[in-house]
């Protein structure tokens, strides 16, 4: 039996979740006598020291770290792995000496902090990314963010480096419920007016007059583009490739080259972390591939036109990965229906088993609650249907000793509903808004979490940041209220999508668009018990739970009841608790 790798895949590598994984390997370790060895494998980026690149954002920073790497001046890298046989025998020193203190698994950060603190011979540190892929050859685990495996390009990388091979791996996948939709973003891309815009303005500020034609002339072809296309009031219509490619009088690949070592430039003559110019390189390479399984869409928003193209399939990435691994094991706490995942990721029938599991957590301490008197379906809103929610949800939020979360299905409804509760709630109200950047987003839940003795309120979406990834430990949340159904905007791309899943498996309106709704609402839902000791209680505020198409996505072990007056069993449930 030869002995096999395992790969640990995560949609993002957060603290805690790694934190928990590392304890995991090295507590076994100790318990039984093991030399188990893992590595927490983040992205380049993250584990980068280097103060002219560190700071880039997504992909300037991969292609400026690329170029740092082709003329040989990150020192740090040079120490790491060498650029002259001279640099790599001093590397394999220095790696042999970490190696000596290395057991069991390290944190990524622990990881980084030893390479910054090394002294080389050039007085910096080592590359703590290329360390950690050296350190994965003799690894017996790999704990990695979904995108080392599942992006082609940055898979064949990390297993050239980490010398392992797919056949002889195990794959786990964790929140597995977010892989359909995460492949699909990364298929998909989008041209704006406003981008060009600001990629006209990046080669002005490198005085690039020629090349500022590049842009202005794609700009000038969307918009004729939508003259063309968005006629009697559409906003958003279908079109084929060779539209586009007519109205633009130069060669697209080439194109995309020359913008892509433009960007390259800027972003060496201004380091500001990010350039235009790179995404539009990023789509005109994506836009020249293929049509199977993909749509493309021409939109005009406010005073913008964008050009999408748009994925529709997301086992073009999936199947081949997943029929190359030795085994895999995909898991979710929302993975339901588990056939429609292990149709929608083309797994071989063949070779796939679906189970699904009790939760592990004592059913006593969770109350889950169904309340059909409300409903946020689209031809029943109106003032009245909100005002009945807003009275349901003071009522509801009055018996619960603690902090509430409430999630909406959008934005809009989160806005109009909170909107009536005003002066009701007699307790702190915290809102998530639109398009709130990481430090926004940690201040609030950090506020949200340390009011939890006195008791907030927070209103947030389903399937957004608050909703999903986030553990809320012991009292920091004591009832979760699910208002409505998640369900996507019904744009071209959903319509396109629901059809797609149609052809392909008979069942589009089910696996494009209902089923995955419900997954957004149980994983809010979710928040309530992280641990066997959590207690709270779950509400979904509307009478389509109740409906058999949407009821059968829940977890067969998930008691619900059914009731238009919740606070009774609420308040009974709190007394039974203390």
């Amino acid at each position: 039996f030869k002995q096999k790798t395992a790969y640990e895949i995560m949609p993002s590598l957060v603290g805690s979740e790694m934190c928990i994984r590392d304890r995991l390997v090295n507590d076994l370790n100790k318990k039984f006598d093991l030399d188990i060895v893992g590595v927490d494998l983040v992205g380049r980026r993250y584990m980068c020291s280097e103060p002219f690149v560190s700071d880039a954002e997504n992909s300037a920073f991969y292609e400026l770290c690329k170029r740092l790497r082709k003329k040989e001046a990150c020192s740090f890298f040079a120490n790491a792995y060498g650029f002259t046989p001279e640099q790599r025998a001093k590397a394999r020193l220095y790696f042999a000496q970490l190696k000596k203190q290395y057991k069991g698994v390290w944190h990524h950060l622990q990881l980084k902090d030893y390479c910054e603190g090394f002294k080389g011979s050039n007085d910096a540190g080592l590359c703590s990314y290329e360390i950690a892929l050296k350190l994965a050859r003799k690894a017996n685990i790999i704990v990695a963010d979904y995108f080392h495996l599942l992006n082609p390009a940055i898979q064949q990388i990390v297993l050239q480096k980490a010398r392992k091979e797919l056949s002889e791996s195990v794959v786990i996948v964790d929140e597995a419920h977010n892989l359909p939709e995460r492949l699909r973003k990364l298929l998909s891309a989008t041209l704006s007016t406003k981008t060009l815009e600001n990629a006209k303005q990046e080669l002005e500020k490198m005085n690039q007059k020629e090349a500022v034609e590049g842009p202005m002339l794609l700009k000038k072809a969307l918009k004729k583009l939508a003259k063309q296309k968005l006629i009697e009031n559409a906003t958003e219509v279908l079109l084929q490739r060779q539209e586009f490619d007519r109205l633009v009088p130069y060669d697209i690949e080439e194109l995309s080259f020359e913008f892509r070592d433009l960007a390259l430039d800027y972003l060496e003559a201004f380091p500001l972390g990010r350039s235009s110019l790179l995404k539009v390189a990023s789509f005109l390479e994506k836009w020249l591939g293929q049509d199977e399984s993909f749509v493309r869409i021409i939109k005009r928003s406010s005073q913008r036109i964008s050009l999408q193209l748009k994925a529709l399939d997301p086992s073009v990435i999936s199947k081949p990965i997943f029929s190359e691994t030795h085994a895999s094991i995909l898991m979710s706490g929302t993975l339901l229906p588990t056939k429609m995942y292990a149709d929608l990721l083309g797994f071989e029938e063949e070779r796939t088993l679906l189970r699904e599991y009790n939760s592990p957590f004592p059913k006593e301490n969770k109350l889950t609650l169904i309340v059909p008197s409300v409903t946020t379906k689209y031809s029943e809103r109106n003032f009245e249907e909100y005002k009945r929610i807003a009275d349901m949800l003071v009522k509801i939020i009055a018996c619960v000793p603690g902090n509430v979360a409430v999630f909406f299905p959008s934005f809009e409804l989160l806005q109009a509903i909170s909107m009536l509760l005003e002066g009701k709630l007699f307790r702190k109200v915290l809102k998530q808004k639109e398009r709130m950047n990481t430090k926004e987003r940690f201040a609030l839940l950090r506020e949200f979490r340390k009011s939890s003795s006195q008791g907030a309120v927070l209103f947030a979406v389903a399937a957004g940041s608050f909703a999903e990834g986030i553990d809320y430990f012991g009292k920091q949340l004591l009832c979760a209220i699910v208002v409505g159904i998640p369900l996507r905007e019904m744009d071209l791309e959903q319509k396109c999508l629901i059809e797609y899943y149609q052809r392909k498996f008979g069942a589009g309106w089910h696996y494009g668009y209902l089923y995955p709704a419900i997954a957004r609402a149980i994983q809010a839902a979710g928040r309530v018990i992280r641990d066997r000791n959590d207690r709270g209680v779950v509400v979904f505020l509307d009478k389509r739970y109740t409906w058999k198409n949407y009821a059968r996505c829940f977890p067969k072990d998930m008691e619900r009841i059914v009731t238009a007056e919740p606070e009774k069993f609420i308040d009974d449930f709190w007394k039974k608790q203390s």
